[in-house]
């Protein structure tokens, strides 16, 4: 883990950077990881929801596919497989990890569940994502893969300078982003978000984790900044993908865009995830307001730096609110580049 120390002396300030590692709470190794499991269940109730519905279903599941025949699937990992860790902190942060991949995982098992109860056949051709956005609310995408392109098509159109952290795995990689191309990238936006939803849900598991409130509300900012970065990559993405398609591959750009579950799908969790950044945004500025109330710590935010100094302490602890990403792509993303997109797939047809 990374921490800025700044060390405050009169007339001077002194910034110094290291990396640590979390001990918290680490003496009661065995237990931490069922605390993380019920503070989950507690605070993060939609999160808990998605690992029992995945752990809910069977090993092993057939659905009729389109050609005739039986398709197959099994499960590839087990619902808590990714909650590593000795400390609380640590697995408070694995656990987001863990929402993220199993998000993944029951998106492509449930879909043979989905396909069974509502008579649909498979098929091997088509993009087919079962995204889980509440226990009340989902969206299933069945869309023809020829009418998709790799997202590497991408590469030459996003110039080096905008090639930030999750460039590489999802435009310049090999991930399900290159043969399912936007229905993968909207993929991910889902995970990425569900994994934001997350850390954004676990502020008072990390008070009580660091059991004390500032120290608590600096590692969920720590923890969050990278999940909440990843809306402005993968919005920008999208856009370019759809800009591509636009300009390359008009017929199909208009069949997606008269596909309505994926615009549903795309509009939905492009809103909730971009009014979770607000959110996240005011819930730093009103804990910072109640800590420098409290007299517990001084607490303020520089530039999108949140800097906390307890009690009687000589120096304050800073981290970054948002990665360094999000400023690198917001001029393109407020610029008028993707207006006829942003037309396009944020309203829906009759």
């Amino acid at each position: 883990m990374k921490t800025i120390l700044k060390l405050i002396f009169p007339g001077i300030i002194i910034c110094l950077a290291w990396n640590y590692p979390s001990y918290n709470n680490v003496k009661d190794r065995s237990g931490n990881k069922e605390w993380v499991m019920n503070a989950t269940k507690k605070y993060s109730p939609d999160s808990w929801d998605l690992l029992m519905q995945y752990e809910s279903l069977p090993a092993k599941q057939e659905a009729e596919a389109v050609n005739g025949g039986i398709a197959t699937t099994r499960k590839s990992t087990s619902t808590f497989n990714y909650l590593k860790g000795r400390s609380r902190i640590d697995l408070l942060s694995s656990m987001a990890t863990n929402v993220h991949e199993i998000a993944h995982a029951y998106c492509n098992q449930n879909s043979f569940r989905h396909a069974r109860e509502r008579g649909i056949k498979l098929n091997i051709e088509k993009a087919e994502e079962f995204l889980y956005y509440s226990p009340a609310r989902s969206f299933f995408i069945s869309f023809p893969l020829q009418s998709l392109f790799p997202s590497g098509e991408l590469i030459p159109e996003i110039p080096q300078n905008l090639r930030t952290f999750r460039f590489e795995p999802y435009i310049d990689g090999n991930t399900s982003t290159q043969e399912e191309g936007v229905v993968g990238l909207l993929n991910e936006l889902h995970s990425y978000y569900l994994e934001s939803k997350y850390c954004f849900e676990m502020l008072e598991a990390y008070k009580i984790a660091e059991e004390s409130e500032a120290s608590g509300l600096f590692e969920w900012v720590y923890y969050s900044q990278s999940k909440m970065t990843a809306f402005y990559e993968f919005d920008f993405f999208i856009r370019e993908y759809l800009l591509r398609m636009k300009k390359k591959y008009p017929a199909e750009y208009k069949e997606l865009r008269n596909y309505r579950p994926f615009i549903e799908a795309y509009n939905t969790i492009r809103t909730s995830y971009k009014e979770l950044i607000y959110k996240y945004l005011q819930k730093i500025n009103n804990e910072m307001a109640r800590l420098n109330s409290s007299g517990k710590a001084e607490v303020n935010m520089e530039n999108y730096e949140l800097w906390v100094r307890e009690g009687n302490s000589d120096s304050s602890i800073g981290t970054p609110v948002f990665s360094a990403d999000r400023e690198i792509l917001m001029p393109v993303l407020e610029s008028n580049r993707f207006k006829e997109i942003v037309v396009d797939f944020t309203t829906l047809k009759k």
